[in-house]
C-alpha cells in the first residue's frame, strides 16, 4: 500500500515533527518514515525498517479491534536501549485512503531536555541551574548530578533549593 500524492500536505507536516513518525500498513509494510524516525530506527535496528518492538505494539493495536471495535485507542510501550536511553512508542489508527497505523517514536531524553529548557526560561533559571534541573528531570540522584557536572553534592543541593524557590515564586505570581 503506497501513499498517494493527495497526502503531500500531511507528509510534509509529519516530516517537520521532532518525534519519529512511521506509517505502517496493517500487514507490517512500512509506508512512510520521517527523517527523525529513519535515524532512530537505523540506530535501534539497522537491519530492519523498524525495531520488532514497534511491530509488537502495532500487533497489539490490531488485535484490540476485536475487543474495542473502531473506538479510538492508543497503545503505548517503552523501549530502553543499552545506553539507558528510553524511547516511548505510541501506536494508533489513522484513516487515510485506507486504514494504517500511525507510530510515534519519542526520545524521552530529548523531550525532557525540551521541557527543562522551557521550564528554565519560565522560572528564570541560570544556565547552571538549568543543567541541574535537566539532570534532575532525568531522575538522576544528587550524587549522580554532582558527578556529571563535577560539582559537590552541597552545590547541587544549593542549586535545587534555588530552583525550588524560583518555581514557588512563579506559581505564587500566577495565583
Amino acid at each position: 500500500m503506497a501513499l498517494n500524492t493527495s497526502n503531500d500536505f500531511l507528509l510534509s507536516v509529519l516530516e517537520g515533527l521532532v518525534d519519529g513518525i512511521l506509517l505502517v500498513s496493517p500487514n507490517g509494510e512500512l509506508m512512510f518514515a520521517n527523517s527523525a524516525a529513519t535515524q532512530l530506527c537505523q540506530k535501534l535496528n539497522p537491519k530492519e525498517h523498524y525495531p520488532i518492538e514497534v511491530w509488537r505494539s502495532c500487533e497489539a493495536l490490531i488485535e484490540s479491534r476485536e475487543w474495542y471495535g473502531d473506538r479510538p485507542l492508543v497503545i503505548e510501550s517503552e523501549l530502553q536501549i543499552e545506553d539507558h536511553q528510553t524511547y516511548r512508542i505510541r501506536v494508533q489508527w489513522l484513516q487515510l485512503d485506507e486504514p494504517c497505523l500511525l507510530v510515534r517514536l519519542e526520545d524521552q531524553q530529548r523531550s525532557l531536555q525540551s521541557l527543562a529548557v522551557t521550564e528554565a526560561k519560565k522560572f528564570g533559571l541560570t544556565p547552571r541551574e538549568a543543567e541541574v534541573w535537566f539532570l534532575k528531570r532525568c531522575n538522576l540522584s544528587r550524587k549522580e548530578i554532582a558527578a556529571r557536572l563535577f560539582i559537590t553534592i552541597d552545590t547541587v543541593k544549593k542549586h535545587l533549593g534555588n530552583i525550588q524557590s524560583k518555581r514557588q515564586a512563579h506559581q505564587e505570581s500566577w495565583c
